[in-house]
């Protein structure tokens, strides 16, 4: 802080000091952005960027509304994901209705006022998932995935029928993570599923019921084998697990296309094991 000289200070001309000049809620206070400039009457011109007080106001709150759909857009994701935990289909079918037409009247918002940009990390939550994420991401060595083989599009398992599949693995202490991470995440690796250790899968919002069996084969594997040490034991255990898929065809109502991709993973593993010992 500069110290005011009080010899030459007069009380009827104002003074910077007056203003607060020094402390944390004054004139060039904490962040403050501000610059001085000399000023002699009749002579200084103010260049600066002028703002009119009443735009810059309804500016704002048009920015106020843009944080209340962001606001409702987090608090519905929170509920959302709640549901899916809770296996609420119609509750999760009622959320992500809302979630869309808050993000719909975001859109609008931004695009009929040119000063605003879409901020999506504000409309992001903290998801319960994201350690497991990470964990998948940074200790898995061997991953046991249901790999994808093509893009083409099929019918993803339905909720009501994953939840009568897993019911004995869940029973078990297994643990079931899905949501937009994961999806994020199984897309990086073309996977449709995975397992973690013994006791946790992550499922694709959009996997087939041939993904769901097959994972619950690895799982089994890995209760009864331990973790995959090497590739080679990945391979043999995807080897396995196909063929066990294959057996239990009819049983498991599995459809044509999820046959034919089996029959092309166990292949594709068999020449990668090939490869590996030749």
């Amino acid at each position: 802080m500069v110290p005011r000289e009080s010899s030459r200070y007069d009380p009827k001309y104002p003074s910077i000091y007056d203003h607060g000049y020094g402390k944390a809620s004054g004139c060039f206070g904490i962040n403050c952005g501000h610059k001085l400039y000399p000023y002699i009457k009749g002579v200084s011109h103010n260049f600066q960027k002028q703002y009119d007080p009443e735009e810059a106001i309804e500016k704002q709150k048009i920015k106020q509304k843009q944080r209340y759909y962001e606001r409702n857009i987090r608090r519905l994701k929170y509920d959302l994901d709640l549901a899916r935990r809770q296996n609420d289909v119609s509750s999760e079918r009622k959320f992500n209705q809302a979630i869309r037409g808050y993000q719909a009247r975001l859109r609008e918002l931004v695009k009929g006022n040119g000063f605003l940009t879409r901020q999506y990390d504000r409309e992001q939550i903290i998801s319960p998932n994201r350690a497991v994420i990470e964990q998948f991401r940074r200790d898995v060595s061997y991953n046991m995935t249901r790999k994808k083989v093509t893009d083409k599009v099929f019918t993803p398992i339905s909720k009501p029928e994953l939840n009568k599949i897993t019911k004995n693995f869940r029973k078990s202490g297994g643990k079931i993570f899905r949501g937009p991470e994961v999806d994020e995440r199984l897309k990086n690796i073309g996977a449709e599923a995975s397992v973690i250790g013994n006791d946790i899968m992550m499922i694709s919002s959009k996997a087939s019921r041939a993904a769901i069996r097959e994972e619950l084969i690895h799982i089994k594997q890995a209760r009864y084998y331990g973790a995959p040490s090497s590739d080679e034991d990945v391979f043999l255990r995807e080897i396995e697990a196909g063929k066990i898929l294959l057996k239990n065809a009819t049983k498991w109502n599995l459809t044509h296309k999820e046959i034919e991709d089996t029959k092309l993973l166990i292949k594709k593993y068999t020449n990668d094991l090939n490869r590996l010992k030749g």
